[in-house]
C-alpha cells in the first residue's frame, strides 16, 4: 500500500506545513512517521504548494484545480488504493496507522473521531470511485457527508492523535504535547 499526504495551501495558518515541530517541518515529521512505520511501499506528498520539501517522500503536484474531493478522486484513479493522510496531522503514530491498516478489508475505511469522519486519515480504493465521482458530479463537495451516506466502515476513536493544525494555537498545543516548546 502507499500513503499519500495531502497538503493544500492553508488559508487559516499560512505556510503551516513548513512550520517547525521538534526540529523538523510538519511535512517531514508526518512523512518520517509514515516511513518509520515500514508499512508503505511508497509515500507521496500531493500538493499545490511548490515551496514544500519532503525528506521521506516523492512530491507530486496537484493540478486538479479543484477542492479536496477532486484531489481524492484523482488519486484513486491514479493509484487505486492508498492511505490518505492530512499534511497537518503531526501527532499520528505507528499504532493509529497500524490499527487502520489491520482493520482494512478492501472497502473504504476511516477513523470517526467523535462525530467527524477523518477524511484525511482514511483508506480509499477503486471500490468507491464510481460512487464518489457520481456524488461529486451531482455538485456535492463534502467527503465526510459522502462517507456517512456511503456507509463507510469506520473505527470510532476519541484522540488527539488525529488533531489537525489549523491555527497558531494548535501549533503551540502540538509542540507542548510533544514536549518541544
Amino acid at each position: 500500500m502507499i500513503a499519500i499526504i495531502f497538503a493544500k495551501n492553508s488559508e487559516r495558518l499560512k505556510d503551516k506545513h513548513n512550520m517547525e515541530i521538534c526540529g523538523e517541518t510538519m511535512i517531514n515529521r508526518i512523512s518520517g512517521i509514515l516511513y518509520e512505520s515500514k508499512i508503505f511501499d511508497r509515500i507521496i506528498l500531493f500538493t499545490k504548494n511548490h515551496s514544500l520539501k519532503c525528506s521521506y517522500c516523492s512530491i507530486i503536484y496537484d493540478d486538479t484545480g479543484g477542492i479536496l474531493i477532486d484531489s481524492i478522486l484523482h488519486c484513486i484513479k491514479t493509484y487505486n488504493e492508498f492511505l490518505a493522510v492530512g499534511g497537518d496531522m503531526p501527532l499520528i503514530d505507528y499504532n493509529i496507522i497500524d490499527n487502520l491498516i489491520k482493520s482494512y478489508n478492501k472497502k473504504m475505511i476511516a477513523y470517526k473521531n467523535g462525530n467527524y469522519y477523518e477524511t484525511l486519515f482514511s483508506i480509499y480504493n477503486m471500490s468507491v470511485y464510481s460512487s464518489l465521482k457520481n456524488y461529486r458530479d451531482s455538485g456535492n463537495e463534502s467527503i465526510s457527508k459522502f462517507m456517512s451516506l456511503y456507509n463507510t466502515d469506520y473505527i470510532e476513536v476519541n484522540t488527539l492523535k488525529l488533531k489537525s493544525v489549523n491555527y497558531y494555537d494548535d501549533l503551540l498545543m502540538v509542540r507542548k504535547y510533544l514536549n518541544c516548546t
